[in-house]
């Protein structure tokens, strides 16, 4: 380590003086160094500093990066492959790679959450040792779903889409997972562009969370929907303020209503659990009919043209007389 320090503070001095050809050499030299000892995040640096440097220095360019691959390649967890065998078949190098470094490690003890329902979870998780039990939670009870075990994935539900958890997962013993956070899929868009929909389709292979609650006979949602059309005037609490804007009304439920909104990528994604106001009225209902509810927003899906599909839950349901009058109308 004290040889690589001091090949460093070289690397500074031919930097300096502008002696070229020596700092390359030396970068190359360093690159391979620092990739042999599992360094990759200096050694990736090394190399943007080389491509810096001297961009027509195309050999030692793409040499440096085959010495990094072939070290990256080496140095990933056998076990965690087998594991994921099949995952990994379906990728090729340079996916292999940026999945493999794109994930974090944790590991949880028994009894330990890893999510709850109705939390906002951005990450993708892959169980590689232990056991996990998902559970649903209805009128106060927890049911069990099904276990996990290594080579099963969860999150999977709200990683690729933009809504708050349907189930809980808790550790049933020591557990060791990797996961990935959902702002990895922005800079895949660029180092591995089909790694993301190879993903999403590998997940889409498993079992779906709303197929194993219609098995278990479990309803997500729990009352009955009704179209509703209009116009309704939307007041977001966050804690910068409030803002106030116009959304088109889907259906609505007793526990929760649903809204078209226009907005782009970036704000709807924001919008995820935050709290809101709704207001809209029925001037053709004898007598006129005002609902005034507040709630949370638990889902966000995109449609058309900057469109979105907005779905909120009621901080409390609305009182029987006010949805039969809905009903009535519907």
């Amino acid at each position: 380590m004290e040889d690589v320090v001091s090949q460093e503070k070289l690397l500074e001095k031919y930097l300096k003086e502008n002696k070229k050809a020596q700092a390359v050499k030396l970068l190359f030299d360093l690159i391979a160094s620092h990739a042999h000892a599992n360094h990759f995040s200096r050694a990736d640096a090394l190399r943007e500093k080389l491509i810096e440097v001297d961009p027509m220095a195309l050999h030692e360019i793409v040499k440096s990066a085959e010495i990094i691959e072939v070290a990256k390649i080496a140095a990933i967890d056998q076990v965690h492959r087998h594991v994921w065998s099949h995952l990994y078949d379906k990728l090729t190098k340079e996916e292999t790679i940026a999945f493999y470094y794109g994930t974090k490690s944790a590991n949880y003890e028994t009894e330990q959450t890893i999510f709850r329902q109705g939390d906002i979870n951005s990450n993708l998780y892959f169980i590689n040792a232990g056991e996990v039990k998902m559970f649903y939670q209805k009128d106060q009870h927890g049911i069990f779903l099904k276990t996990l075990r290594p080579g099963d994935i969860a999150g999977d539900d709200t990683f690729f889409t933009h809504s708050t958890c349907t189930t809980s997962i808790t550790a049933h013993s020591a557990v060791k997972l990797s996961f990935l956070e959902k702002t990895v899929l922005q800079n895949w868009r660029t180092e591995a562009p089909n790694l993301a929909n190879k993903l999403q389709d590998y997940c889409a292979q498993r079992e779906p969370i709303k197929a194993l609650l219609q098995k278990k006979e479990l309803e997500r949602r729990v009352n009955e929907r009704y179209a509703l059309s209009g116009k309704a005037i939307i007041r977001i609490m966050d804690r910068r303020g409030m803002k106030s804007f116009k959304g088109d009304l889907s259906d609505i439920s007793a526990s929760g209503i649903s809204l078209i909104l226009n907005t782009s990528a970036k704000s709807a994604a924001l919008l995820l659990g935050c709290r809101l106001n709704i207001k809209f009225t029925r001037p053709a209902a004898i007598p006129e009919l005002k609902i005034d509810q507040d709630g949370r927003i638990v889902g966000i899906h995109s449609q058309m043209f900057n469109e979105y599909l907005i779905n909120v839950k009621w901080n409390e349901p609305l009182d029987n007389a006010t949805f039969e009058r809905i009903k009535m109308m519907g």
